[in-house]
């Protein structure tokens, strides 16, 4: 069975949470109003990135939050089909893996202004595109979500195919700067 992801409101507050059990839930919580909701695989993932979405309106330390009528038409957006947000956790390295290849291109491009060899501006974009990579793997995402409202571990397998990467390209550069000398 899938889990859900929910919107309520209580009063002039707003509370974004998941469950299996929604019917439990809303006896437990007794809100005003389900505003919306989804069913999704990774509720937790898809969770922190609207918690960081709406950081700002967010009571601290728990799930409820003071959003604007703005935040609350966006957030059911999200809840909806036509949702913006990646879903998943793995949508995350894809995301760093489109980030790399667009720093590669980019550093390439820039770098053929320069009166350098190919294999040079190659050696170069190479180490640049290493970054996406390197920030996935010290900081457990690129953007999308606080790694502290994951579950402990979560984004650990990110974490490792991104210092496997970052090695491989900053190696790749190393070795091919090393060649040229």
């Amino acid at each position: 069975m899938k889990n859900l992801i929910y919107l309520t409101r209580k009063a002039d507050l707003y509370k974004i949470s998941h469950t299996n059990n929604l019917e439990k839930e809303i006896k437990k919580i007794k809100p005003d109003e389900i505003i919306a909701k989804m069913e999704i695989d990774s509720p937790e993932v898809f969770e922190a990135r609207l918690y960081r979405r709406y950081k700002k309106s967010r009571l601290p330390d728990s799930d409820y939050f003071r959003l604007s009528e703005d935040q609350v038409r966006d957030c059911m957006r999200q809840l909806g089909k036509k949702s913006q947000l990646p879903k998943d956790i793995g949508k995350e390295f894809s995301i760093t893996v489109t980030s790399s290849l667009f720093l590669f291109i980019i550093s390439l491009s820039a770098s053929g202004l320069f009166d350098i060899g190919l294999i040079r501006r190659s050696t170069f974009s190479l180490a640049v595109s290493s970054i996406s990579f390197w920030i996935l793997f010290f900081f457990g995402n690129f953007g999308g979500y606080d790694s502290t409202d994951l579950p402990l571990f979560a984004s650990w397998g990110n974490r490792g195919k991104a210092l496997l990467l970052a090695i491989l390209l900053s190696g790749m550069s190393i070795f091919l700067f090393i060649q040229l000398d």
